[in-house]
């Protein structure tokens, strides 16, 4: 009987364990401010930002430099005001026309994608600026009229990592 016992009580106890989650993993928090509205990872925080032409960002606390006080994973909604009454495929080639010029960005893809039943443009690359590099996922897309860009950053050690936080928060982009 004994046996049996420790037995039953293994089993129970490698059955709970297998119940146990950790709960952050899955939870979401919104963002509706500025004429936007998204999704984003329920254990990152909104972010002051201070980027021309910024509306809104996120980044995850845990990956704050300490020298920069700034998050190395975030997602940061421009509105660039430069692209009023451009279309969306010009204002995306005019802006990478020279952007790969400059030494510290080297183009890792580019790609046509669909955001909410929109035609959206997708440009991964890597920055380097102050000596770290930055892998980014700039996502370009138009609502109402109007042009936004999704940018996406993470440390390139990461970047692969982040894809599912980072496709919340696009796939859920609305303009209100």
């Amino acid at each position: 009987m004994y046996p049996f016992l420790i037995v039953t009580l293994l089993s129970l106890i490698v059955l709970a364990s297998g119940c146990v989650s950790n709960t952050n993993l899955n939870q979401t928090k919104t963002y509706s401010q500025n004429g936007i509205y998204f999704v984003y990872n329920g254990t990152w925080e909104n972010a002051n930002v201070s980027s021309p032409n910024a509306v809104a960002g996120v980044g995850d606390p845990n990956t704050v430099n300490p020298q920069t006080h700034e998050p190395t994973t975030f997602i940061l909604i421009q509105k660039p005001n430069s692209t009023l009454g451009t279309d969306l495929q010009t204002a995306y080639n005019q802006n990478y026309a020279t952007f790969f010029n400059n030494t510290s960005n080297q183009r890792v893809s580019d790609a046509n994608i669909t955001v909410n039943n929109n035609k959206a443009f997708e440009n991964v690359y890597i920055s380097t600026s102050g000596g770290v590099q930055t892998e980014m996922r700039a996502v370009w897309l138009s609502q109402n009229g109007q042009i936004y860009v999704i940018l996406c950053g993470a440390l390139p050690s990461n970047f692969e990592n982040q894809q599912k936080n980072f496709n919340l928060t696009i796939n859920s982009f609305k303009v209100q």
